[in-house]
């Protein structure tokens, strides 16, 4: 009996041991640096943020812009610039393909993503 008792005082132990310990992580946001493209043609930059929580505070949202997929990604990335450049913007965020489903199967049809006013002081005007 007495044995018993010592090993089931000693499971408690345990059990209360093993539930009060936990690991406590700190979430901190710290968002990534900017990516910049700098448009051939006009010379437009455009900053790449993935979500609009990382755009820099005082941008102005100019609403979504969406190209047409192009022959590779890269052209078509450029022609999405490329827009957001003609419509005054400095800065996109959330890009995403877009997709279509067919009958047969889904596919890509076009780019989109947020474009962006940035302050002059987030572009370094």
């Amino acid at each position: 009996m007495r044995c018993w008792l010592s090993n089931v005082l000693l499971g408690s132990a345990l059990l209360l041991f093993a539930s009060s310990c936990r690991t406590s992580i700190l979430a901190q946001h710290q968002p990534p640096p900017p990516g910049v493209f700098k448009s051939p043609e006009n010379g437009c930059s455009v900053n790449d943020y993935p979500s609009a929580t990382d755009v820099p505070e005082g941008s102005v949202n100019l609403g979504w812009v969406q190209v047409p997929k192009e022959a590779s990604d890269e052209e078509t990335y450029v022609k999405l610039r490329e827009a957001i450049c003609e419509k005054g913007g400095t800065g996109l965020s959330q890009l995403h393909w877009v997709n279509e489903t067919t009958k047969d199967a889904p596919f890509v049809f076009a780019l989109e993503a947020n474009a962006w006013k940035l302050p002059d002081e987030a572009i370094g005007r």
